[in-house]
């Protein structure tokens, strides 16, 4: 994309005619499996455009290759690693072989941190099997310049293990292979029974199990992941259909690996900031997520998330800062990482994670109240940003 200057102040007129918009009418069409490349995303491309130019905007396709491989399978493989370190290591300790297991164990660490690392810089874009062209689409009024960017992603996915275990199933595998590392140590020493062995090395095996059949598949409709931050979108670009300082964008393969964010983030124009909209359920707090990354978070953008604050109190809705949880993704951080402000907003409950790429995510769980409140939300918020009444320090 071509760098547009944010010198200039552009031109802001928000539409005066009341819009009607129906956002669960909107999250019904949309919903349906869709993963990059298949029959549902051509489907739900042409139908967003269509919605986006009937309201007067421009669509701009912005296409982009990456490995379909490497977004299907990286957490089956790197499972696959330690599903097969861990039964190994089980085997050489019960036969009392300690030294080995010790060794198959620290092996197998360094074999899943070596992948883990390739394919968070370079898989992606650089890994040669299972090549496709994916498109992420940019949206804006004829002659416009962007000051704000709302981002929602279009594809959906689904797993065997649904959001909502498969952080425990991680938590639990990474502590049952830190506990048969601590045997396997001990056991150079001094005899530890086979009984705990055996337990340990099948609670490590079964977690690691659950994780290699979890690949991307697609079959589920993705109504609350991601259809509703769609409609979010286009019900902002309704209501600001006349204003000039407002972009929308909407990536691609996110749900394999943010392909389409790591694509466009060092293209995007110089803007204000971005706004990411990913999950907005019925019912929950509303969540902006911000910083990420471990041990030390970071990925402040603190005039954005002041601005959301500020909305919601004046709209009398229950929202919250937080730190994006270890191990989540989402489409914002490429775009931090390439240097411009960004945040993502999210809504729900427990039962929302439970619902997220499996079939359970259909569009008759959500009747578009959440995503109308989160339009107030984000309309307000682009108002505080507008008249510059948001101090720019953090906030707690």
């Amino acid at each position: 994309m071509e760098p547009r200057t944010t010198d200039a102040p552009a031109k802001v007129q928000s539409s005066q005619t009341p819009v009607r918009f129906d956002a669960g009418a909107v999250i019904r069409a949309l919903a349906r499996p869709r993963m990059t490349g298949g029959p549902g995303a051509d489907a739900v491309e042409a139908d967003l455009r269509a919605r986006f130019e009937a309201l007067g905007y421009q669509v701009r396709e912005l296409p982009f290759r990456f490995s379909m491989t490497a977004g299907r399978f990286t957490v089956s493989n790197i499972a696959a690693v330690y599903t097969l370190g861990v039964f190994v290591a089980m085997l050489l300790l019960i036969s009392g072989l300690a030294a080995a297991a010790f060794v198959t164990l620290v092996l197998t660490l360094i074999l899943m941190l070596a992948g883990v690392g390739y394919m968070r810089r370079h898989g992606l874009e650089n890994l040669p099997w299972g090549r496709s062209e994916a498109t992420n689409l940019w949206i804006q009024r004829p002659g416009a310049r962007p000051r704000y960017v709302f981002m929602a992603h279009r594809d959906s996915k689904s797993q065997f293990l649904p959001l909502s275990m498969r952080g425990p199933v991680i938590v639990i595998g990474v502590l049952a292979f830190i506990a048969l590392a601590v045997l396997a140590f001990l056991s150079l020493a001094q005899y530890v029974g086979t009984s705990i062995v055996l337990f340990t090395g099948l609670l490590a095996f079964v977690c690691g199990l659950l994780l290699v059949v979890s690949w991307a598949a697609d079959y589920s409709p993705g109504a609350l992941d991601n259809a509703s931050g769609l409609a979010t979108l286009l019900g902002i670009a309704a209501r600001e259909k006349d204003a000039d300082d407002v972009a929308f964008l909407i990536t691609d393969a996110e749900e394999l690996g943010l392909a389409g964010a790591r694509a466009i983030a060092p293209r995007l124009p110089p803007v204000f900031g971005v706004i990411n909209v990913d999950g907005i359920d019925d019912e929950g707090r509303f969540i902006v997520a911000e910083r990420f990354g471990w041990p030390r978070p970071s990925g402040l953008a603190p005039h954005l998330a002041a601005a959301i604050l500020r909305a919601a109190a004046s709209l009398g809705l229950d929202a919250r800062r937080r730190d994006v949880p270890f191990g989540i993704m989402l489409d914002h951080m490429p775009i931090v990482k390439a240097g411009t402000p960004a945040l993502t907003v999210l809504r729900g409950t427990l039962g929302s994670l439970h619902r997220i790429h499996r079939p359970a995510d259909s569009p008759e769980r959500l009747s578009g109240a959440g995503v109308m409140q989160c339009i107030d939300l984000l309309c307000g918020a682009l108002k505080e940003l507008r008249a510059g009444e948001v101090e720019t320090r953090p906030i707690g």
